[in-house]
């Protein structure tokens, strides 16, 4: 039976997007065309459903402050649900994004035949963390014969990636709450001094309101941001650092269109014009 259809959510290659809200990530690009491992499947395709849910979720933070009026009261716990799960999802990135480095550390035969290739460790922590501290570049080239452009991208997503960390296992593990968020005109509001959105800095002054408050939405797309701005940088390091087979697609890139993608395309932009470190979005 003939039915006339489009695509709502997958992936594809072309030159150019066939919609202006179909997004394109470095990181997914160079993962499909030239890092696309069987043994990295898993991890791929965990990440790819973790950036749809991201979508999902921001969408739902929309669409819980314009739909408010419907609901008797309540509305503020649900957005504090989705905060946890935006931010636990952003961790479990992370981590995917490990397995996917194991993945293609465990192809890769060193050049440098001064560096003495070791396994890595499953998670992002169990690398970065050394005897309960950060480690250094240097301690994690010694560790695991990592070369230099690739331990110090490690060092770089040290901070993030522990502000995530303790927002995640402080609720899930200690019992804490997510800070208390108030219905605004605009926007779900938060207070600029409370954790973990107090050390993001990502507020406009025209954006603070009376007692502190900010909006939630800026907050929460720079937390997404961050995350693909990591994936992105893991890519572009370890392209220029690792020889890699040529592209499946030539003069293709991979595209992503989704549900959201619209929102997330808005959210996304205005979280680049926050920060120092942009994603590209094409």
């Amino acid at each position: 039976m003939e039915i006339k259809a489009w695509p709502a959510e997958g992936f594809y290659y072309s030159s150019q997007p066939e919609s202006p809200t179909d997004l394109s990530f470095h990181f997914l690009d160079f993962i499909a065309q030239r890092a696309s491992f069987p043994e990295a499947q898993k991890a791929i395709s965990g990440l790819r459903d973790d950036i749809f849910n991201l979508s999902a979720s921001l969408a739902k933070v929309a669409h819980l402050h314009k739909t408010r009026e419907s609901l008797s009261k309540g509305e503020s716990r649900m957005i504090a649900t989705e905060v946890e799960y935006l931010f636990s999802t952003c961790k479990s990135m992370f981590d995917l994004l490990q397995e996917l480095i194991c993945a293609i550390w465990n192809t890769v035969e060193l050049l440098d035949k001064s560096l003495q290739k070791k396994p890595l460790k499953e998670t992002f922590s169990k690398i970065i963390l050394f005897k309960g501290r950060a480690s250094t570049a240097e301690e994690l080239t010694e560790r695991f014969g990592l070369p230099s452009p690739l331990a110090v991208y490690y060092v770089r997503q040290i901070d993030f990636f522990l502000s995530l960390r303790e927002f995640r296992d402080n609720i899930i593990h200690h019992g804490s709450q997510v800070p208390t968020i108030i219905s605004g005109e605009n926007d779900f509001l938060v207070q600029e001094s409370t954790r973990p959105f107090a050390a993001l800095g990502v507020w406009r002054n025209d954006e603070k309101l009376e007692n502190k408050l900010v909006p939630l939405m800026p907050a929460l797309g720079v937390v997404v941001q961050r995350t693909l701005a990591a994936c992105n940088d893991f890519s572009t390091t370890v392209e220029q650092t690792i020889a890699f087979p040529p592209p499946i697609v030539p003069d293709m890139r991979l595209f992503m269109r989704g549900y959201f993608n619209e929102l997330f395309q808005q959210v996304l932009n205005d979280a680049n014009d926050r920060q120092p470190i942009k994603v590209s979005l094409g």
